[in-house]
């Protein structure tokens, strides 16, 4: 028995070189030692207006000195499968493209190898999957719901000379042309201005601009034009001298009315308005800059046994005079309501914009859409402040909310909440919740999950110099789905963390323009999110 364990022991080594010579045979590249001479990856991208410069770590064991030089490949897809418009040599481990030797604003791909050199031969290609473009020039400037209506548009640029033509083309909602293009020149008077108004557009129509300077494309944006006002319309803007029409308006119209408001006028809610028929309030559909502006002293709240399909603002801005009293609603009698909506509005300087402090109420949709809301104090974007009260869906969308100390918070369960393309920063105050499920002790669950997508978080609201925030706070049966989202490396989140997030390198301050001040354009052209996350205004 011995001997025969010995004869066994003396084949061991045996077989396992029998066993590695096997492997070797069935991946012959395994250890083949050209395979360090490939690039060794890490392609990064960095785009201009006119040129984007490609680098990448050189072939390991290779030095600037040693001879070695590479091919880039261009392809506009990443299999290669159609033909390389562009093939060039370099002796660095990078190169620059320009526009004149690539379109710009069209993605490419490169795939990179080290030619042969001595006795190595050629590599091996190395082909990222992500690819990159020349961002071409940008002179327009960012639209303003104020500068659109059904039938024109306002459009504005940065100063530059020489520009020739503006052409504007409808499009269909995947973003083909669908009608013939409207061309209009560019005067003299035009560029000292820096804008152009153009007329004879369709109502709800999406359309892509493009300025020219000569046949150069100098900008580019799309907008989609304003529905036309149809309806039961309360036109209010000949009351110029009047703060208080609005308010002796409200309770005065039919369910279902248009209240138009005259763009720059100040309306004011002085006295709690109940209601009890369904509303939009919203500015005259012009091209005058501005907003109406509604200021409250006192509050919106609802008739008991009030049944209202919907009250919407839109397009106007909604400021409060004191920001530890005023709402605009503060709903305190039991009422039923299909939907409440803001939307292209201004929200500021309020305790809350919607607190439910009564049980028996009922709310089937709460949107912000499009709209900036800034400086709330402790009841927030919604507080559902009562366990008898529920809201059904809760939807913040292509939106930017800073200075707010607590989001949204709920002493109820509710169906859904959905959170994407929108911008936080200052928001919440240091150690709070951004959404917060949990009063006395008891949690809540929203019971159809969470989305949360496409959104930038930035640093939280300084609370004695300090900035740590929480996340989201809900009841375990909820869940959480959150995808291409980002925060700045100042956002520090101690507890209930949002999950996979994606960490920017920088500040707030080094991703946004002006964010103390409220302008969170993206300035920084590498970060990964900047044409698909956050609120759309800024990208």
């Amino acid at each position: 028995m011995k001997v025969a364990l010995n004869k066994i022991l003396k084949l061991v080594p045996i077989i396992a070189l029998g066993a590695l010579a096997f492997a070797c045979e069935d991946d012959p590249d395994k250890l083949d030692p050209m395979r360090m001479f490939t690039p060794a990856g890490d392609v990064k991208a960095v785009s201009g207006e006119s040129q984007v410069r490609l680098t990448w770590n050189p072939s390991l064991y290779t030095t600037n000195s040693s001879g070695v030089t590479y091919t880039v490949d261009v392809a506009a897809d990443s299999l290669f499968t159609t033909p390389v418009v562009l093939s060039v040599q370099t002796d660095t481990a990078g190169v620059v493209f320009t526009d004149e030797q690539l379109e710009v604003r069209k993605r490419y791909f490169a795939r990179i190898r080290a030619n042969a050199l001595g006795d190595r031969p050629e590599s091996k290609s190395f082909a990222p999957s992500s690819g990159f473009t020349i961002r071409g020039m940008q002179i327009f400037t960012a639209l303003l719901n104020s500068d659109i209506t059904d039938k024109a548009v306002l459009l504005k640029w940065r100063e530059t000379a020489g520009l020739t033509r503006i052409v504007l083309t409808p499009q269909s909602a995947e973003g083909r042309p669908i009608g013939e293009p409207i061309e209009v020149p560019v005067s003299e008077e035009d560029m000292t201005a820096g804008q152009k108004f153009v007329n004879g557009l369709s109502a709800s129509t999406a359309c892509r601009a493009e300025i020219f300077q000569g046949n150069r494309m100098a900008g580019y944006l799309s907008f989609t034009t304003n529905a036309p006002t149809v309806g039961n319309i309360i036109n209010l803007t000949s009351f110029t001298d009047r703060p208080s029409v609005l308010q002796d308006t409200l309770l005065q119209v039919e369910s279902g009315s248009i209240i138009v408001l005259k763009k720059g006028m100040t309306y004011n809610i002085s006295s709690a308005v109940l209601l009890d028929r369904s509303l939009t309030i919203m500015s005259e559909n012009t091209v005058a800059p501005g907003r109406a502006n509604v200021f409250f002293t006192s509050n919106f709240d609802f008739k008991a046994g009030a049944q209202v399909d919907s009250v919407v603002f839109k397009d106007v801005t909604l400021t409060g005079n004191k920001i530890d009293a005023d709402y605009v609603f503060n709903i305190g009698n039991a009422s039923t309501i299909g939907t409440i909506k803001f939307e292209s509005s201004i929200i500021s300087n309020f305790r809350g914009v919607t607190r439910i402090k009564t049980g028996s109420v009922s709310v089937g949709k709460f949107i912000v859409k499009n709209s900036i809301v800034n400086n709330l104090y402790n009841y927030g974007v919604l507080a559902i402040d009562n366990e008898g009260a529920r809201v059904d869906n809760i939807v913040l969308t292509n939106s930017t909310f800073y200075k707010i100390d607590r989001p949204i918070t709920s002493r109820s369960d509710v169906k859904s909440i959905v959170i994407e393309n929108s911008t936080f920063h200052d928001t919440p105050e240091s150690g709070r919740y951004l959404i917060d499920f949990v009063a006395n002790s008891v949690t809540y669950n929203v019971t159809q999950g969470i989305t949360f997508q496409n959104n930038i978080v930035g640093r939280g609201k300084p609370l004695a110099g300090e900035t740590a925030v929480k996340g989201i706070r809900v009841g375990s049966a909820t869940l959480i789905q959150s995808s291409s989202s980002y925060a700045t490396s100042d956002y520090n989140a101690t507890g209930n963390q949002i999950p996979n997030l994606t960490v920017y390198s920088g500040t707030a301050a080094d991703l946004f323009q002006d964010p103390n001040n409220g302008n969170f354009t993206i300035k920084d052209a590498n970060f990964a999110g900047k044409g698909s996350a956050g609120d759309p205004r800024w990208r």
